[in-house]
């Protein structure tokens, strides 16, 4: 299906255009639908046709705002916080993905689908199937005012329960939590965001359809600081900030749901002062302002003397001067050293934070990779069975497992093969024999952040690209992991020169990470070398731009076959970020399909424990 004919065909109000509607598209759900991109050309198609259609529209800064036909033709109450507000009669268009949302229907669907739904005329017997979601209940019934003993939980000096109860904060006195509600841009309830005082835990609760902000400040403000977490919120929105709203994030730095987005757009500024608690959030603020626009976004990189909200106040800084110091995430062409300054001294004292997530399972990577960090190309090449898919599935699992939200690219084995191989590798043991602990696991399992891409077999390069860029956009993807690059060779524009067909494709990756600051793993083969020769990085496939643009090239080799004593261990042939090569040991474990030496280590303690005993 082409995506130029997805929005022009559909936009026009005619018998014919009806029918191939309903041919095409009224037997697929609305959310595969709301995963088609606009490009540049159809967005500008797209406002020209609206204009013919008569829909008043406005440019936003990452939507574009229309009048909901839905709201007013269904007559849907208007709360007291939208009254006076077009909040009412505003549905929102993603100028990426093309997702139509209306905060007061409480309706999420294709661009397509939303306009057919009230501009065309219905077949006899059409139901209307867009219908508003129930209004969100709450999981805490027994909540109340703030009181003196919570304020002294949190630790907050100087910190008043009117204060609290200024800003939306509820307590909840049986499970010592802090409660406050999560509203979209209609001011509609759609989830709540809890803290639980006894251990300073995080936790949100809202609908998979809906996401919510925190949003503190009054309406005509035009500039918000955006914080990751409730301690930071109720400190800024405590200290009653004149020239800015405070703006929470349902999810801390983990991802932000396009839904989330309508209710940013009135602000002109952004500023990100964010608590990077974790290595993998360190790149979040770069992340999110390309997903919010990055020339209205501006950044606070936490320093000795600019550090989180809640740190600057226990020591005793000045919060509007640190505000005043953000600067702009989006740099000219050319800058100098003074305007990278302050991002050198925070990389400094941030060391352990910029080296990026260590591997659990394989802590010989963490010595010499010295982490996983956004942004990189790496390529793993090994002769033929060795083990790349496992090895490389294990890898991303252990990721994964820490926070790293994974989209796997499976072209040679199909997802639930791999999903398998993963499931075993999350347990250690296979599940053949015990199926009876089938569902524990896979609850557990479906909890990490993982997606897979449904190609199989050879792709061309364009549709793998937009769905890689849609998941960036809507999952906050932070490694893409494409296995193999073979498979999308052949099939192209590129007919005849196929090392300049690769040489595109390796381009058109590196350029993604790049942009995207998404760490993107290829898996390729080598050329064919003798069995008893060493693989090295002149072994990749291809030109030598393969190796040049990636940032790290990972080799296994496999000596078992041409060596009385031969063994198989993972080479680290280049390694961009800190310049350390070496090998690591590869042992296999069957049962648990692992190569990691901590998981064996493990199990091998469990053995014997029964006969110590």
């Amino acid at each position: 299906m082409r995506r130029a004919g997805l929005i022009k065909p559909l936009l026009r109000i005619s018998s014919e255009n009806h029918r191939v509607w309903r041919k095409n598209y009224a037997t697929q759900k609305d959310s595969g639908l709301a995963e088609c991109s606009l490009d540049p050309k159809e967005y500008v198609d797209l406002k020209r046709q609206l204009r013919q259609l008569n829909l008043p529209h406005k440019d936003g800064h990452t939507c574009l705002q229309l009048e909901c036909r839905l709201c007013d033709r269904n007559r849907q109450p208007v709360t007291n916080a939208q009254k006076g507000t077009d909040h009412g009669l505003l549905a929102y268009v993603n100028k990426r993905t093309g997702a139509f949302i209306c905060p007061n229907c409480d309706v999420k669907t294709s661009l397509g689908s939303a306009l057919l739904s009230y501009q065309l005329p219905k077949p006899v017997g059409y139901k209307q199937p867009l219908q508003r979601q129930p209004l969100y209940e709450s999981r805490f019934p027994h909540l109340a005012d703030v009181t003196p003993e919570a304020c002294a939980a949190l630790g907050i000096k100087g910190l008043k329960e009117d204060q609290l109860n200024a800003i939306g904060a509820q307590w909840e006195p049986q499970q010592q939590l802090l409660h406050f509600k999560l509203r979209n841009a209609a001011q509609v309830v759609v989830g709540e965001k809890v803290l639980y005082l006894c251990d300073q835990r995080e936790e949100v609760y809202q609908s998979s359809s809906s996401s919510g902000l925190l949003i503190h400040g009054a309406t005509n403000k035009t500039k918000a600081v955006l914080v990751s977490n409730l301690l930071d919120f109720i400190v800024l929105a405590t200290q009653n900030i004149e020239t800015h709203c405070v703006v929470c994030l349902p999810y801390e730095l983990k991802t932000l749901p396009q839904e989330c987005l309508p209710a940013l757009e009135r602000f002109k500024e952004l500023i990100f002062w964010l608590h990077y608690d974790a290595s993998h959030s360190w790149d979040a603020a770069r992340a999110f302002a390309l997903k919010l626009d990055e020339r209205r976004c501006l950044l606070i990189r936490p320093t000795e003397t600019e550090p989180a909200p809640h740190l600057a106040l226990r020591r005793r800084l000045n919060l509007r001067h640190i505000l005043a110091k953000a600067t702009p995430v989006q740099h000219k062409a050319i800058t100098t050293f003074g305007a990278m300054r302050n991002d050198i001294l925070s990389e400094l004292q941030n060391i352990e934070k910029v080296n990026g997530v260590m591997w659990k399972r394989f802590p010989v990577l963490n010595k010499l990779l010295k982490g996983h960090r956004r942004g990189e190309l790496t390529i793993l090449t090994g002769p033929t069975g060795c083990g790349k898919t496992t090895f490389m599935s294990e890898y991303s699992l252990d990721l994964a497992m820490q926070g790293i939200n994974t989209l796997w690219g499976s072209f040679e084995i199909r997802n639930t093969r791999l999903a398998a191989t993963l499931l075993r590798q999350y347990v250690g043991y296979p599940l053949d024999d015990r199926l009876q602990e089938f569902n524990h696991w896979a609850a557990e399992f479906e909890r990490l952040p993982l997606y897979f891409m449904t190609f199989h077999g050879q792709q061309p390069l364009k549709p793998v690209l937009e769905a890689i860029e849609h998941a960036s956009y809507v999952h906050d993807v932070m490694h893409v992991i494409i296995d193999n690059l073979q498979f999308m060779m052949g099939i192209s524009t590129y007919r005849g020169d196929k090392f300049w067909e690769q040489d595109s494709i390796i381009a058109a990756f590196r350029s993604f990470a790049t942009k995207y600051n998404v760490h993107v793993t290829l898996v390729m083969h080598p050329r064919k070398e003798r069995q008893e020769d060493e693989l090295t990085t002149s072994s990749v496939f291809g030109t030598a731009k393969a190796t040049q643009e990636a940032d790290n090239v990972l080799i296994i080799q496999d000596k078992r076959l041409t060596s009385v004593r031969g063994k198989k261990y993972l080479q680290i042939a280049k390694n961009r970020y800190s310049g350390d090569l070496g090998i690591m040991p590869l042992e296999f474990d069957k049962d648990a399909l692992s190569y990691s030496s901590q998981i064996q280590n493990a199990k091998r303690k469990r053995e014997k424990t029964p006969t110590e005993n």
